[in-house]
């Protein structure tokens, strides 16, 4: 059966233990951003980013996000960001902006 998205209106119980098999998990120390933060996405470069929702995939709960200014690959392979064509983007793959906003 393949894995499927589930989009979650509000941050659903999780676990910081990845070797827990039953349970959601966060997989970063930070807490999980709240809807209307901005974060960076680390990974491909995409920068910085807004939160618009949460979701699971595989076990993992990750923040949907729109990037800001994404690479001109991402459009290419994803169409123009927005709330509706949010990316997910896992704990591990974001860091939280420093206090100012800035990255």
């Amino acid at each position: 059966m393949k894995e499927r998205l589930q989009r979650h209106e509000t941050v659903p119980a999780f676990t910081r233990n990845l070797l827990v098999r039953e349970e959601i998990k966060w997989s970063a120390e930070f807490e999980v951003p709240v809807v209307g933060d901005d974060i960076v996405i680390r990974i491909n470069g995409i920068g910085r980013a807004r939160v618009v929702g949460y979701a699971t995939y595989g076990g993992f709960l990750g923040v949907l996000t729109v990037p800001h200014d994404p690479p001109p690959w991402w459009i290419r392979q994803n169409g123009p960001p927005g709330p509706d064509n949010a990316a997910l983007a896992f704990g591990a793959e974001i860091a939280l902006l420093p206090a100012g906003g800035t990255s």
